[in-house]
């Protein structure tokens, strides 16, 4: 079996996991635990409570989400992201994330608080 690389895995969190709610596919592509990097705290989410994250998520405001950057090398990727949402509460949302993958799956996520408007693009 090929191993996914830290690009491939982060398409498929966004797409699958996020934009089409498949929370399951957690169990598949993210590590257990999956460690979060905040400013201030590190959090390590298991699979039962990453999938509960996500699924809450999906169901309150349906968000989705596009990439403005992606990059990524053999160990990390980054991504620069928009999102939109089907909720009043929550219509936009702005980020930065970056993530290490270690044998094939998602392990560690550095993340900075939301922007609630989307990236600007010039011109």
């Amino acid at each position: 079996m090929t191993t996914r690389t830290p690009r491939e895995l982060i398409e498929l969190y966004w797409e699958e996991v996020w934009n089409k709610g498949n929370a399951a596919l957690i169990r598949e592509i993210c590590g257990d635990p999956m460690v979060r990097h905040e400013p201030g705290r590190i959090l390590h989410l298991s699979h039962d409570e990453q999938v509960a994250r996500v699924a809450k998520v999906v169901a309150d405001i349906r968000p989705h989400f596009t990439h403005e950057v992606l990059i990524g090398d053999d160990r990390h990727v980054s991504s620069v992201w928009n999102m939109t949402s089907q909720s009043d509460k929550i219509p936009y949302m702005s980020g930065i994330e970056t993530f290490r993958a270690e044998n094939g799956r998602l392990t560690e996520c550095w993340n900075p608080p939301y922007g609630f408007k989307l990236w600007d693009v010039e011109g």
